[in-house]
């Protein structure tokens, strides 16, 4: 668990602020005078110590606090929750209140939502962060900006519960939201079923039509199953302009970009392209490894970090693909009664899903292991702040051959190497890449520890 302070707490509000491009009024009025008392169990207490109104702190939620769960993450790589209590109720012991009443949860339901899918149970990373902000942006005032939003990407990358965290968050933070929740082929199947049987043309399509248009939130996953079906595709089109010409929240997401869809009508493609399309891509190793780490929290048998490191170094597609590789060697490791997951044990029972002719992922960590054991240095020396000219030198090839090497982003690479800067990891690259046209040590260095590495 981490250390949560008044000193973090105000990194928090600082990202929140300039992320989020808050106004200086709105961040006077309703952010500075939330007050710092405690941080236990994932909860963070604040006390509102502006003008003593419960109507403002339920606006402050209501607005401002799934983007500060969003920032906390941000700054702490924690998804912690908010508890925000009156001046009067400081020495009150603090109870959070359930998340979901039975009302909420029928609401849910009727929406065909899945409520384990929220905004604070989906892992930020590079790959994923604008899909969410413009995810949160929509579910805080649906109707008002990013109409519709389209949200594509590869199979397995979270689109469907990003989709569902906006349905979820309209109905906890509006009790008279109406959200419906389909896949495309469930809303194909409704039709086709409709059309084949007889009279239904009147009153059954009459209420079909009633469900879809009597919304505030509607969320379609898939859109890309529409294709070639002209019928489904009329009468989602005739849905879609209803709602929209209401203000209605439409969300979409697919496999692709709409124009990238074939046997969808251009009518259609133009209605998609209306609002605001954001991509998710596949989960760098920083993300798959806190997806990993986030899941394996509610593992019965503790998970050696090596373990999970070997899972997220060769299962980067998606984050199905990691998920049902972790819930893999957990069913093993307890039909074998095992105490503690090793990396050893994971590759022996993983090792039929790995790809043979894949080459192995090379890894940050490994690279400076490699060069710490070819220059007889530690590895927490090249990661510290020594400025001993060795050092330096074996600090600046792990960041040459970080970049050459792996697929990790600049600022992945720079913390790593406990460094603030993405820019210390660029000059560092051309610092060596220009030494390496005349230095002959150089170039036998490189090349010794490429060796080593594998590569």
């Amino acid at each position: 668990m981490i250390e949560l302070d008044n000193s973090k707490w105000l990194e928090i509000i600082d990202f929140f602020k300039n992320e989020y491009d808050i106004a200086n009024v709105t961040f006077s009025v309703f952010i500075e005078p939330l007050e710092f008392i405690s941080y236990k169990d994932g909860v963070i207490t604040l006390c509102y110590s502006g003008q003593t109104s419960s109507n403002l702190v339920q606006y402050i939620e209501k607005k401002y606090l799934a983007l500060l769960k969003a920032s906390a993450f941000e700054v702490t790589g924690e998804n912690v929750r908010f508890n925000i209590i009156m001046p009067e109720d400081k020495d009150t012991p603090v109870i959070e209140a359930s998340s979901v009443d039975s009302k909420l949860d029928a609401r849910i339901q009727e929406s065909n939502l899945d409520k384990k899918y929220t905004f604070d149970t989906f892992v930020v990373g590079a790959n994923n962060n604008a899909a969410k902000v413009t995810a949160m942006a929509v579910a805080e005032a649906p109707g008002e900006i990013y109409n519709p939003l389209y949200i594509y990407g590869g199979v397995g990358l979270g689109k469907t519960h990003i989709i569902h965290s906006i349905g979820n968050h309209v109905l906890a933070n509006n009790e008279d939201a109406k959200v419906l929740y389909t896949t495309s082929e469930n809303f194909v199947n409704q039709v086709i079923d409709l059309l084949g049987v007889k009279n239904t043309e009147q009153e059954d399509f009459k209420e079909f039509r009633r469900k879809y248009r009597n919304v505030d939130v509607l969320l379609i996953d898939d859109i890309q199953f529409f294709a070639n079906k002209d019928r489904c595709q009329e009468e989602l089109f005739n849905i879609f302009n209803d709602l929209h010409m209401k203000n209605k929240q439409i969300v979409l997401t697919s496999d692709r970009l709409p124009k990238d869809i074939e046997d969808i009508s251009d009518r259609l493609i133009n209605r998609f392209e209306m609002g605001l399309s954001v991509d998710m891509k596949n989960p760098d190793y920083e993300t798959r490894m806190a997806i990993l780490k986030n899941k394996s929290k509610s593992c019965p048998i503790e998970i050696e970090p090596e373990a999970l490191s070997f899972i997220a170094n060769n299962f980067t597609t998606n984050v199905r693909e990691l998920e049902g590789s972790l819930n893999n060697i957990t069913a093993f490791a307890k039909i074998e009664r095992l105490k503690v997951i090793t990396e050893d044990f994971a590759k022996s029972i993983l090792k039929d899903r790995l790809d043979p002719d894949k080459e192995p992922t090379i890894t940050c960590d490994q690279i400076v292991e490699v060069v710490a054991d070819h220059f007889n240095i530690s590895k927490a020396d090249i990661k510290s702040k020594k400025r001993n000219s060795d050092l330096v030198n074996a600090r600046q090839i792990c960041m040459y051959l970080c970049r050459k090497l792996t697929d990790e982003k600049l600022d992945t690479i720079a913390k790593e190497l406990n460094k603030k800067s993405h820019r210390t990891v660029l000059y560092s690259y051309e610092t060596v890449q220009n030494e390496l046209l005349t230095d002959a040590k150089m170039q036998k260095d490189i090349n010794i520890i490429t060796k080593k590495i594998g590569k």
